[in-house]
């Protein structure tokens, strides 16, 4: 087993996201690894762990299957008791983690087992005179603070997924797949898995929703508000902003996208009354489809959109709205 001193990689084997999730962990893993003189690795676990035809895309050279009839369905005690007894095998330097439900929900777990801490909600992590430093946003991402560990444990540490790079593919490799089986207590078990709640579009974070409306500045009048937000509703879409929306205290913060907010990559992203400032951009230019609407022909916003269209929203949304219902309504 080659994964002492190395980046361990956990990789997510649930969620619409994972093959991309994946593909960022794996990715950011080599980049570390690369500043340690060290190799990286990858383990999975549970249902969908072997579903082997992606792993290649991954670009690991080698990943670790973890096999126990105890790992068909998802239980935190029992997976992060396995993920640990694991580590412990091959010691590697870190072992990292994407910052999702599960993610958040593993990391302490198992640097417990490990008598180790974990850093989670990472926005960069980077060698530093052969330490690791991890960065990560406090008070709601005005401020950063790094932390190091000390010498000794292995490092566990979660990295947002939207951290990571989406834009560099891996270099696509057949990695050795090893299985392993692990050892897992009878009595372990002490919950029980009732079923999966699809999360409301209306509230799924905006880093992981495949469609976002986007709510800049010349939609925030309150009354047009409404009618952007039935607008996301009817497009089963994510309410997005900028930060001049924010500071007017319009929507909430972890709606904002840009450089001090979230970088998004939806299928779809709207634009509404977005000037298309440097800030705001740098957060959507990952979008597979951008569309503008905006009364300002020279907003720079239809620079970076697929398809542009001037108007006024007051005009423009209610009608939309209006065209949106008789196509549902006509069994569209």
């Amino acid at each position: 087993m080659n994964i002492t001193g190395g980046v361990l990689v956990l990789l997510e084997c649930s969620g619409e996201q994972r093959q991309a999730i994946n593909a960022g962990l794996v990715a950011e893993g080599q980049r570390i690894a690369e500043s340690l003189d060290a190799a990286v690795s990858a383990v999975a676990a549970g249902a969908g762990a072997d579903v082997t035809e992606t792993y290649a895309e991954l670009g690991a050279s080698t990943v670790y299957l973890l096999k126990n009839e105890a790992l068909s369905e998802y239980r935190c005690e029992v997976f992060a008791h396995a993920v640990a007894w694991f580590v412990r095998l091959g010691a590697p330097r870190l072992l990292l983690i994407a910052h999702t439900d599960r993610g958040q929900e593993l990391a302490p777990r198992i640097a417990f087992l490990l008598d180790s801490a974990s850093v989670t909600g990472c926005s960069d992590i980077r060698e530093e005179g052969g330490s690791l430093c991890y960065v990560r946003p406090v008070h709601g991402g005005q401020f950063a603070e790094e932390v190091s560990f000390a010498p000794g444990p292995v490092q566990v540490a979660t990295i947002q997924p939207d951290a990571l790079d989406r834009k560099t593919a891996p270099k696509a490799r057949a990695p050795e797949i090893i299985e392993v089986a692990v050892e897992v207590p009878p009595d372990l078990a002490i919950t029980k898995h009732l079923g999966i709640i699809p999360p409301d579009f209306r509230m799924v974070d905006i880093g992981f929703a495949k469609r976002i409306v986007g709510a800049g500045a010349g939609s925030a009048d309150p009354e047009l508000l409404l009618v952007v937000e039935e607008l996301a509703q009817l497009l089963e879409g994510s309410l997005g902003t900028t930060r001049p929306v924010v500071d007017d205290g319009h929507l909430p913060k972890e709606r904002m996208i840009g450089q001090t907010g979230k970088t998004v990559a939806p299928e779809l992203y709207l634009a509404l009354g977005i000037s298309g400032s440097p800030h705001h951009v740098a957060g959507i230019q990952e979008s597979r489809r951008i569309i503008a609407i905006n009364r300002d022909v020279r907003a720079p916003i239809f620079q970076f959109s697929n398809v542009g269209f001037i108007g006024d929203l007051k005009k423009v949304l209610p009608r939309l709205v209006e065209r949106i219902k008789e196509w549902r309504d006509a069994g569209g």
